[in-house]
Order: C-alpha cells, then structure tokens, then sequence
C-alpha cells in the first residue's frame, strides 16, 4: 500500500515538473498571418507595415500587412514575410501565372483604440 502511494506521489510530481517547465513557442512554418494576428497596441509607434509576396508580371509585394510590435519579435515578422515571398516567387516561376500588374497600394497604420489598423496612403 505505501509503495503503491509512494509512486502516485512521484508520478504526481515527475508529471507536474514537465508542465511547469517554460516553453518558448516558435510560430510554425508558413504562419506568418497567424503569427502577426495579435493587433494589439499603446501607440502607433509599435504598429508596423511590411510588404509580403512577389507579383510575377511587374515586381513588388502582393499585399502589405500591419502588425504590431508590441507583442511580436519584429525579426521573427521579418523571417515569416521574406520565407512567404519566397514561396510565393517559386510558385510565380514554376507556374508562368499572368498577372495583369494591378497596383497594390501601400498602406500606414496607426494605433486606434488599442488595435493596430490600416489605413491607405494617398489619393
């Protein structure tokens, strides 16, 4: 009976020190929209833009997205974004798509009611 207790106790103990130990969580491969969902913000210095993606006919990224600093590694965004537009431009290659270059516009952000959003440049 004490042996039998003895080991639900070190069972208990052996399983409770594996979660408690701290994980740091990498954002997994291709997960660049999911990595930079968490829009939150103090102020608009921590809200970013970053063009993502290559368009096959006349260059430039495909999309620009925002992401907010405040949260995220800003290195880490950077990774993500310059591994999508690789695969992006490998798919470009492989895959001849025409595009008919439609102008992509860039975008600012700014911090607004704690959320990082994005707002056109221009005309």
């Amino acid at each position: 009976m004490k042996t039998t207790f003895a080991l639900a106790v070190l069972s208990c103990i052996a399983l409770s020190g594996c979660q408690s130990s701290t994980t740091i969580i990498s954002p997994p491969e291709s997960s660049l929209q999911s990595y930079i969902s968490n829009l939150s913000c103090d102020a608009s210095y921590q809200c970013k833009v970053i063009g993502v993606g290559e368009r096959a006919a006349c260059g430039g990224p495909s999309k620009y997205l925002v992401f907010s600093t405040k949260s995220l590694d800003e290195e880490t965004v950077e990774r993500l974004a310059a591994e999508e537009t690789a695969k992006e431009r490998i798919l470009n290659e492989r895959n001849e798509i025409q595009d008919s270059c439609k102008q992509v516009l860039p975008i600012q952000s700014l911090c607004v009611k704690n959320a990082c959003q994005s707002f056109p440049i221009g005309n």
